[in-house]
């Protein structure tokens, strides 16, 4: 099993968060197990550190930290790397640490329970933001479609979710992540489309579906306009070895060489809400 030293990002940014992840993958096939040593990191975000969890439940990874360094208590607050697949669990980390967001597994199985353990994620992504007049509309939007695409696009039967609020700098970043099959062979699969990975994101922000009797698949497009426009935010979106990233009011889609991510990973960072606000007009 190869060690991979996870080094930590130059700032705080997502694309800084990014460039770590590209390092920390690139040049290996991506099912094989690795044991990632993240003894250097002090900070950790949830860009970086929930690929690693689903890289170690999906493919028996392992992971080497540093047990005198204080800051890694966090890892077991945020229940890494397992996460927390059940409601009780959930309810139980949330009342021992109150100001943190525990990683989420959400299961198909789990039905009912699965929904219920999202709907807690959104509340208590509620509660951390404020009670803003749009504001859980604006929030709950975007986790619902992007864990929905989950279990209609990937063929996996988890995915992953996990945010994390820094009260000093006023804004949330969440990631949500699966290891399936990625948007390219979801687009070959599905409608018999040969894409490069870049393509396909382009497609899935155009809002074209990967699925076979649907025309428009506005989930992740609209998605990153409600974070994005409404909420003033950042958006990544990785699939295969390709990536967008939105910072302000640039845009642009990048080649990843040497790297592939085997399904989708999606992180994005929103402001504290201070004013009221209305999805409605980004829906399309």
């Amino acid at each position: 099993m190869q060690k991979i030293f996870i080094q930590p990002p130059h700032d705080d940014s997502l694309t800084s968060q990014l460039v770590c992840l590209y390092n920390s993958f690139k040049g290996l096939p991506f099912n094989e197990p690795r044991n990632f040593d993240i003894s250097s990191i002090s900070w950790f975000y949830p860009l970086l550190v929930l690929p690693i969890s689903a890289h170690v439940n999906c493919f028996a990874s392992q992971f080497i930290k540093n047990e005198n360094n204080p800051n890694h208590s966090y890892l077991n607050a945020i229940s890494f790397p397992q996460g927390v697949d059940t409601v009780s669990v959930f309810q139980q980390q949330i009342q021992a640490h109150k100001n943190f967001i525990p990683i989420s597994t959400l299961k198909k199985d789990k039905g009912a329970d699965r929904e219920r353990l999202e709907s807690l994620f959104s509340q208590m992504v509620y509660k951390i933001l404020g009670s803003i007049s749009g504001a859980q509309n604006a929030v709950h939007y975007p986790i619902t479609e992007i864990v929905t695409n989950i279990f209609d696009h990937s063929q996996q039967d988890q995915g992953f979710i996990f945010g994390q609020f820094y009260p000093k700098k006023n804004y949330l970043d969440i990631c949500i992540v699966d290891c399936g099959r990625g948007l390219s062979k979801a687009y070959a699969d599905e409608k018999n489309l040969k894409l490069s990975d870049v393509d396909s994101i382009i497609e899935v922000l155009k809002g074209h579906s990967t699925k076979p009797s649907v025309e428009r698949g506005y989930g992740v497009r609209t998605s990153k306009r409600v974070i994005c426009e409404c909420l003033g935010g950042e958006f990544i979106l990785l699939s295969g070895s390709a990536a967008f990233i939105a910072t302000g009011k640039k845009e642009k889609v990048v080649d990843l060489p040497e790297f592939y991510w085997q399904g989708v990973v999606v992180a994005y960072r929103i402001p504290k809400p201070v004013g009221a606000m209305d999805i409605s007009q980004y829906l399309e």
